[in-house]
């Protein structure tokens, strides 16, 4: 099986780190998008779609974080965990 996305070492990145697929009410227009990040650049991406039709990786911002791991809570939610400060972020609407 080929990979569904790909990224090389340009613009910081180091190290991704898988994330979630979007369940939760608070933002319903990213309902099934797939966020993971990168631990060095703090980038995070988003993939859209079915596994076999998947859009390519789009930027959703940038960050100044370590992203170390991405949690869900019992609703859906998600959350960005930055290994340099020690403090766990929810992924909110702007």
């Amino acid at each position: 099986m080929l990979p569904v996305a790909e990224h090389d070492h340009s613009a910081g990145n180091c190290s991704i780190t898988g994330g979630y697929v979007y369940r939760g009410a608070a933002i319903p227009a990213l309902d099934a998008v797939y966020f993971y990040g990168d631990y060095c650049s703090g980038s995070v991406w988003a993939l859209v779609g079915a596994s076999d039709r998947m859009q390519p990786p789009v930027s959703v911002f940038a960050t100044d974080l370590n992203i170390s791991s991405f949690g869900e809570d019992e609703t859906g939610e998600l959350y960005v965990a930055d290994l340099g400060r020690g403090t766990v972020y929810q992924l909110v609407k702007p």
